[in-house]
């Protein structure tokens, strides 16, 4: 049977047994604590990242909690970032040997840029949005910056993509992430929608109408107005485009 680069033999399935490395916030990891009863991911959360492990035999790396923020403050005092070198979930500690590496982080960022979030502001660690040049991880573009340049370089061959966070506290930050995506070649899908991406709870496309974000948030939320996470379903339904969009980069 053929071998690929990392010596796994080849199935037919580009994905099985592959490592993916994932990058994201409380919109990964679940809030509705519903697991898997039985096969592959026995006893891991009902997620998009289990969801397709579960078809696909995949290894997960977690780099993904609640609360999770791309930008690290620097006034120190927020920790669940991934640009903290403090933590294990640093981002420069996603393994030499993983073969996906995703991100998806962005609206906890919106809650920390302090006089501008609107749904729920964080008192700790300011964590402007930035401009497109910052060098520096203490803003939400400087963060993408490093990120993004340091994987290139440090993960050459792992297969990297952006998803474009929903429900950001303002349009801004979708803007952001696509054109950070664009100026470093990185794939994304936009999980706001668009004409490749299906719309998904909390969008901020501006282009969509609001009768359609509040069906979708309506389906969608695990409790509205009360808890706007995405539900087991909606995990399940994005699941089956982010798997294509793996199978794409």
């Amino acid at each position: 049977m053929e071998k690929t680069m990392n010596g796994t033999e080849y199935n037919g399935n580009i994905l099985y047994g592959k490592k993916w490395a994932v990058c994201g916030d409380s919109f990964t990891s679940g809030v509705t604590g519903t697991v898997f009863e039985e096969g592959f991911c026995k006893g891991m959360p009902k997620t998009y990242p289990y969801f397709i492990a579960e078809r696909n035999h995949m290894e997960i790396v977690r780099f993904f909690e609640g609360g999770r923020c791309l930008g690290y403050p620097a006034d120190n005092t927020f920790h669940n970032s991934l640009t903290d070198p403090a933590q294990d979930f640093y981002y420069r500690n996603i393994p030499e040997d993983a073969d996906y590496i995703t991100i998806y982080l962005g609206i906890n960022d919106s809650h920390h840029e302090h006089g501008k979030a609107k749904d729920g502001e964080d008192p700790t660690g300011p964590i402007p949005i930035g401009t497109m040049e910052d060098q520096t991880t203490a803003t939400y573009c400087g963060a993408w910056n490093e990120v993004l340049s340091w994987l290139i370089e440090n993960r050459p061959f792992a297969h990297i993509g952006m998803l474009v966070s929903n429900g950001c506290d303002r349009e801004e930050y979708r803007t952001v992430q696509i054109n950070m995506a664009k100026k470093y070649g990185i794939p994304y899908i936009d999980m706001n929608g668009d004409r490749f991406t299906p719309v998904m709870i909390r969008s901020q496309n501006p282009d969509i109408s609001a009768q359609v974000k509040k069906m979708v948030m309506l389906k969608q939320a695990v409790d509205y107005p009360h808890n706007t996470h995405p539900n087991d379903k909606a995990h399940e339904y994005e699941s089956c485009f982010i798997e294509d969009f793996l199978r794409r980069i």
